[in-house]
């Protein structure tokens, strides 16, 4: 079912689903769907003066961590459903089509966590597929105060299949290099780009051998990656809430295959349709040079056997924040270590750390709806040991507050450079928003808010801990703008659009980056 040609222009071999994708985008632009199981919104009747009208926790909560007066009169009681059919375009995959849902768990006014928590139970589900036929299916499990006590469990599972999954380089020599396509004949002089559009579309482009065949560079970024990941984690709640002492435990599996040796249908030297062969891949060539070497990388090879990261992690986490969705106050820092050892039962030996410091303020509101917040991120990673999965380089931490944030480039990072742009043992990044709230509405029994986003992100990576330095050379950077809806307050939908020096992208996404 998966097994057919990938084609990154508009494929004249794929007819069908290119109109099956069409119907399905269309369809998806339409209704959001939200159930009430027994959701209920009082809040227009509700004194919030009156002390009786929170019970107090049977455990001391620091003020801090409660909700302000307006959130309350915003947060929905019960147990209600919302989700919505996505699509969107992604410069790397094409169209993609799938659906988030999102299952709550508020309780009522009387629970006596009702003012401290966004929520008591979430169950978030989500399938996409993309053009190229990237997949992921994801669900994950949230619970806060976890049988009326100060504990917080999470689970997830995810699985995905990326035939186009970035590999740029690995090593901070990739900051300061211009996008270079690989020579195509002896002699020929390298042709540098400065736009990445312009570079891939160089890649794209077949031509004749020595020996009279066609070639390609299409893939010479990208790698087919499968991925099946699982994991639980609880937290201990102490300090009234605002400090958080993490375990959890994480199986991946995972397996990757270079596009070198491969045959693609791609556009002719005359526009025509030709077959051609993949020449080798950055993955082939920087495993060749000694790359992966000199930084003990490990986790690729052509047997397509599954290597298996079992990881075992702890972090400690100070926590002053409001409503986590979306919040106006508070600070969230946090240190994280992520382990793998032999007697752990996986393929590698290696050690991460993570340091991360997040706050907001919130200097300004008007109206029921209105305020303008200041938030801002910062996050430093550092990857080592003897025996390294190069994946695991690709993000900061794979657990615990910042799971799933990859590095630098991407949806959650650096926004306007292309996914896993730059990649290193040490990596650090820094987000700056400006959030409003400009515009609220109650619509189809749901609370609706409009806002709008501005952005600066930035970030660096190093090969070694020697080489940070206090200094800004070597940092890339990328500003930007978006819009934000968010929905009952614990779902946030967000569009961005970002420009850095390598040229525009733009996401659509749930929830905040931070």
């Amino acid at each position: 079912m998966l097994g057919f040609t990938v084609v990154k222009f508009m494929p004249k071999n794929h007819f069908i689903l290119q109109r099956i994708f069409a119907c399905a985008l269309f369809i998806a632009g339409h209704p959001i769907f939200s159930v009430h199981l027994s959701a209920q919104n009082t809040s227009d009747s509700l004194d919030l003066s009156r002390p009786e009208a929170y019970p107090e926790p049977p455990f001391f909560i620091h003020p801090l961590k409660r909700l302000s007066d307006q959130e309350l009169r915003q947060k929905r009681e019960g147990t209600f459903l919302t989700g919505l059919p996505r699509w969107e375009y992604d410069p790397i995959r094409g169209f993609g089509l799938g659906v988030d849902g999102f299952l709550y768990v508020n309780k009522t006014r009387k629970d006596p966590f009702f003012a401290y928590s966004s929520y008591r139970h979430r169950i978030n589900a989500s399938v996409f597929i993309f053009q190229n036929v990237r997949y992921r299916v994801a669900a994950n499990y949230d619970a806060i105060f976890l049988g009326n006590a100060p504990y917080r469990m999470r689970a997830n599972i995810e699985i995905i299949r990326d035939p186009d999954a970035q590999y740029w380089g690995i090593g901070r020599k990739h900051l300061f290099q211009a996008l270079i396509a690989p020579a195509r004949s002896p002699g020929e002089v390298p042709r540098t780009f400065q736009r990445v559009n312009a570079y891939e579309e160089a890649l794209s482009e077949a031509f004749l051998g020595s020996d009279g065949m066609y070639y390609t560079d299409e893939n010479y970024t990208r790698m087919l990656l499968e991925s099946q990941l699982y994991n639980v984690a609880f937290e201990r709640l102490l300090a009234g809430g605002r400090l958080r002492l993490f375990m959890g435990y994480e199986v991946n599996l995972t397996r990757f295959r270079s596009h070198a040796g491969r045959r693609f249908k791609v556009a002719g030297p005359d526009g025509e349709v030709v077959e051609a062969t993949h020449r080798q891949t950055r993955l082939d060539e920087e495993i060749a040079d000694g790359t992966w070497r000199r930084l003990n990388l490990t986790g690729y090879e052509e047997s397509r056997r599954w290597w298996v990261s079992s990881i075992l992690a702890w972090a400690a986490m100070y926590d002053t924040r409001d409503l986590e969705p979306d919040p106006t106050h508070g600070v969230f820092l946090e240190y994280s270590h992520e382990l793998q050892a032999p007697w752990l039962g996986g393929s590698f030996r290696q050690n991460k750390v993570m340091l991360q410091a997040v706050g907001f303020y919130t200097p300004l509101r008007w109206g029921r709806w209105g305020r303008l917040t200041l938030a801002g991120a910062s996050a430093f990673g550092y990857l080592w040991g003897p025996r390294v999965n190069f994946i695991e380089l690709y993000d900061i931490s794979s657990q615990s507050e910042a799971g799933g944030i990859l590095v630098l480039g991407g949806a959650r990072s650096v926004r306007g450079f292309r996914e896993n742009r730059f990649v290193a043992p040490a990596v650090a990044k820094v987000n700056l928003e400006l959030r409003n709230h400009l515009y609220g509405f109650r619509l189809l029994r749901q609370d609706w808010i409009i806002g709008a986003v501005t952005f600066y992100d930035m970030g660096s990576v190093w090969d070694e801990l020697g080489q940070i330095k206090a200094s800004t050379a070597g940092w890339i950077g990328a500003p930007g703008a978006g819009l934000r809806l968010s929905w009952n307050q614990s779902t946030i939908l967000r569009w961005d659009i970002a420009r850095s020096r390598e040229g525009i992208q733009t996401f659509f996404a749930f929830q905040h980056i931070f």
